[in-house]
């Protein structure tokens, strides 16, 4: 079989010149006519841009949620309650992520034949306009957008309704059921990069949630810094695009993500202002422990709010509503976040004076070297495997392909050490490898000190069926260290493809994880692709293990899926519990 990063085997040769999609870009968006958003109206500025930017040169601080119900006006009107309750508990909302089902990112007329997940559907024209208009915060479209077959489609959308900030840059990588061609899903996203760069003048930004993409997944943060210099590359330099670039959800360590924050406003030299800075969303246990979330929730707005009012950037504060490991977060829950980033922006204004920034900036700048090392090593390894390094679809499609971890492997800094997962030691660890290698060691000392199974032999198919990752990686490696021969398939997988290979690989087990909002649909139709080719291994589900179901949003499916045979997994311990039962006959081993 061909190599397939050998130069010049990594790309086909009669792609479109990306450049040429850039200009058709361009000329589409010159056709849609141009609509003011009413919350840059409101505010007598041209635009969402040019508000952030009067925000970040006076001081001001905004703030941000996520939020995408079934449909545009249960999403409009919860935002109009939880703002009104703002104006009585003192708080302020300024920004909203509209978080899309992954359908959104299909063609129009795939959508209704792909499984519903959690998330908004915008049905009409209407409800697009309504998102610009019908409420006084100011809308982002980030999710299922760029990266994704209807790039061109939704931008298109989101430019007639007036929206400020259009992305996703980092979802490139995504994977969408029914739809297998990556060529006509990449040359759709540089395409509709071209429409966001025609409106630069009128305050328009491409926007990227990094932590959506390859980053959250990186186990060096000089390498997810090199990653948004390529792409800064890539949208200011070859597409002409204004570029912001957000983050924070994966970090942990405040120490951490304010370097790192402060590392991506070095490399923003056009300074234009990053649509927000993201909660933390994995430092709470899955327990339900509401009132210590809290406190992590406190504690990580805080920081992030000192550095804002210290070197403003413009990036909206994002507070994690305190039950988002749990579920879908209630309307209280919204606004309880929004009081707590309230306090939070108090309490710093008032201990500015206490705060050390040596150490952060010191680390800012050993993340900086790193990533220039990255950014430049990637650029050489491209061209030296054929890439034009002047065309942003051969960019974006050849980095696709290679994958993200097979990336930071091949052009990442660090000095090689064989103990770290990826082969080198990372120039400064993300918040992700130091969890995942700490969580692999926890899981296996909790396994062996009841006598680790012996899993050699046992055939299994591991896969995401969304885009979250770190929890498919700890199962793989425990299952794999426990003698078990692991196929890991990777994120975004369908279910079409996970029982294709559970056929070719003859698998005794598929262990499945899904975050969607989808779970028993989901098992559902794994097991009816796993029947219709005659096999039935052991299927295992893990995740958030919910779907929204007749008069009740997000319901726990757990027992559904037992019922039809699939086992419902809370922990990977129980899971190795039941692999034990089920497949081990002999003693237990004590490695």
């Amino acid at each position: 079989m061909t190599d397939p990063f050998e130069p010049g085997t990594l790309l086909p040769d009669d792609l479109p010149n990306g450049m040429d999609l850039v200009r058709a870009g361009r000329a589409r968006a010159e056709r849609i006519p141009e609509v003011q958003l009413r919350y840059a109206r409101e505010r007598g500025v041209a635009s969402d841009r040019a508000y952030k930017e009067r925000c970040r040169d006076s001081g001001a601080l905004t703030t941000y949620i996520n939020l995408g119900y079934k449909t545009w006006a249960q999403t409009r009107d919860v935002l109009r309650s939880v703002q009104a309750r703002g104006r009585t508990l003192g708080y302020a909302l300024d920004r909203v992520s509209l978080i899309p089902d992954r359908r959104m990112g299909l063609p129009p007329d795939l959508r209704e034949q792909a499984l519903g997940e959690t998330g908004l559907m915008m049905y009409t024209p209407q409800d697009w306009a309504g998102a610009g208009q019908d409420v006084d915060i100011a809308p982002i479209w980030n999710d299922h957008n760029l990266g994704s077959p209807a790039a061109v489609v939704n931008t298109e959308a989101a430019l007639s309704a007036g929206f400020g900030y259009i992305g996703n840059m980092a979802q490139h990588n995504y994977g969408y059921p029914l739809w297998d061609d990556d060529v006509t899903q990449m040359a759709r996203t540089v395409e509709a990069m071209g429409m966001i760069a025609q409106r630069k003048a009128s305050g328009t930004v491409l926007e990227s949630y990094i932590e959506d993409g390859y980053c959250a997944g990186f186990h060096d943060l000089a390498t997810s810094l090199g990653w948004c210099m390529f792409h800064r590359y890539i949208v200011e330099d070859l597409v002409g695009a204004a570029h912001s670039q957000s983050y924070g959800s994966t970090f942990q360590d405040p120490l951490l993500k304010q370097a790192f924050g402060l590392a991506l406003q070095e490399i923003n030299t056009h300074r234009v202002p990053p649509s927000f800075t993201h909660g933390d969303t994995n430092s709470f246990s899955p327990d339900g422990d509401f009132d210590r979330n809290a406190a992590i929730v406190f504690n990580d707005v805080y920081y992030t709010a000192l550095r804002e009012l210290r070197f403003p950037s413009g990036g909206a504060l994002h507070a994690t509503p305190v039950s988002e490991a749990l579920r879908i977060p209630t309307e209280d829950e919204l606004v309880q976040s929004l009081v707590i980033a309230s306090e939070a922006v108090n309490r710093a204004r008032s201990t500015m004076a206490l705060m050390d920034w040596r150490p952060v900036l010191e680390l800012r700048d050993t993340i900086l070297a790193g990533g220039r090392r990255f950014f430049a090593k990637l650029m050489a390894g491209l061209q030296a495997l054929g890439v034009d390094t002047a065309d942003p679809l051969q960019l974006i499609l050849a980095t696709r392909r290679i994958g993200g971890s097979r990336m930071e492997e091949l052009f990442g800094v660090g000095e090689p050490d064989s103990s770290y997962p990826r082969g080198f030691t990372p120039v400064v660890a993300t918040d992700t490898v130091r969890r995942l290698m700490s969580n692999v060691d926890v899981v296996l000392r909790d396994i062996r000190a009841d006598g680790a199974p012996d899993l050699s032999g046992l055939r299994v198919v591991t896969a995401s069926g969304d885009i979250h990752e770190y929890g498919l990686f700890v199962v793989s490696k425990v299952l794999s260290d426990l003698g078990a021969k692991v196929v890991d398939l990777g994120t975004s997988m369908s279910s079409p493809d996970i029982a294709k290979v559970a056929v070719e690989t003859a698998a005794d087990v598929v262990a499945v994880s899904t975050y969607n909002g989808m779970a028993l649909s989901l098992g559902r139709q794994l097991l009816d692709e796993l029947h219709r080719r005659h096999v039935a291994p052991a299927v295992y589900l893990g995740g958030r293990l919910n779907e929204d179901l007749e008069g009740q949003s997000a319901a726990d499916v757990s027992g559904q899926l037992e019922q039809l045979g699939i086992t419902a997994c809370r922990t990977l311990q129980a899971m190795v519990q039941g692999l034990r039962e089920r497949f081990v006959t002999g003693p237990v081993s004590t490695r």
